[in-house]
């Protein structure tokens, strides 16, 4: 069986070239699911940390608004805060908050719109009753 030469120049850059821009694309998902899960856990810590602050200063409004700029200056630039929202009701403070992580999808702007994390926070207002002594 007499075998036909081929030209295969530069199949190999080519298959190469394929390989990296796959691997890219991978390693740029697996960077954004890392930040989404650490935008979710800061997002979660901070918003908890906020809603207690203003729980054990009275649910008060001046006490919410303290507490709000706190977590604005926690979460930082790279967050897009979207909405803040507190309730006070029956002795539970409560807040809502809708953020959108950082991207780094490029050119995609469908994708980016559809993220975004809602939390819901609440927390009783207790105030401690300390008994006099006799």
């Amino acid at each position: 069986m007499a075998s036909t030469p081929t030209n295969e120049l530069g199949a190999g850059l080519i298959a190469l070239t394929w390989g990296v821009l796959a691997y890219l694309m991978f390693l740029m998902l697996a960077v954004q699911v890392a930040m989404d899960f650490y935008t979710a856990s800061v997002v979660g810590a901070i918003g908890h940390d906020a809603v207690r602050q203003a729980a054990f200063a009275g649910g008060s409004p001046n006490a919410r608004a303290e507490a709000e700029r706190w977590l604005r200056t926690r979460i930082g630039s790279s967050v897009n805060i979207e909405t803040v929202s507190w309730d006070t009701t029956d002795g539970v403070v409560s807040l809502n908050l809708a953020v959108r992580p950082p991207t780094v999808l490029i050119g995609t702007p469908g994708l980016a719109t559809s993220r975004r994390f809602e939390h819901r926070f609440d927390v009783r207002n207790e105030t401690p009753q300390f008994a006099r002594p006799r």
